[in-house]
């Protein structure tokens, strides 16, 4: 549980695993391509695998299929490994709230300069929902070398978004850089189906 909230992990996504996982015929596809990973997650995080979840509808479950393999490698982690309780193994990042903070980067803030340092490099990082909001010029510059610098030392980034991979690709979305960071060794897919934060996971 400490593991969690040091990785500032939302309450609502705690139970985000594979004891809580309904397979359905919305997300099959998804776990499928899954599986070997989320078997072998520690391994597949060292080889700096990425993982991408979109989808346009709401509760489709994005969230919490990222959430649940940041929580499977944490677990996983501990059990296999001593944690040291200071230094996070993953960080759960709201990615609207980040980019609202990045204008006191802009600044120079160094609370907001050491925050980008740790974010760049923890083990597991997921950036959840990427592509809300309208993103300034420098709010996409500093996505990409957040992005690059993680592709670079083969760093494991989750992300979730409402929009598929060429959407955000788009020169007023995140851009082709950062897109194809991204899409190095990425497995994931695409989420539909009904809100299901209407009914019980």
């Amino acid at each position: 549980m400490y593991a969690l909230k040091l990785s500032q992990i939302p309450i609502e996504y705690f139970n985000a695993n594979l004891y809580h996982y309904k397979r359905n015929s919305d997300n099959e596809a998804v776990y499928e391509r899954l599986k070997p990973h989320l078997e072998n997650i520690v391994a597949s995080i060292d080889k700096g695998t990425n993982f991408f979840f979109y989808g346009g509808a709401t509760g489709t479950g994005k969230t919490f299929h990222g959430a649940m393999v940041l929580n499977h490698f944490i677990y996983k982690t501990c059990v296999t490994s001593r944690m040291d309780f200071e230094t996070p193994l993953g960080l759960f990042v709201s990615y609207p709230e980040w980019v609202d903070t990045l204008r006191l980067r802009y600044r120079g803030e160094d609370d907001e300069n050491r925050q980008f340092e740790h974010i760049k490099q923890v083990p597991l990082l997921l950036l959840d929902d990427v592509g809300a909001g309208k993103l300034s010029d420098y709010a996409r510059e500093q996505t990409y070398m957040l992005l690059n610098h993680r592709c670079n030392n083969r760093l494991s980034t989750i992300i979730t978004s409402n929009y598929g991979l060429n959407e955000l690709s788009l020169a007023d979305m995140l851009g082709s850089r950062s897109v194809s960071r991204i899409s190095k060794n990425v497995v994931g897919g695409e989420l539909s189906g009904t809100d299901r934060r209407l009914e019980a996971w």
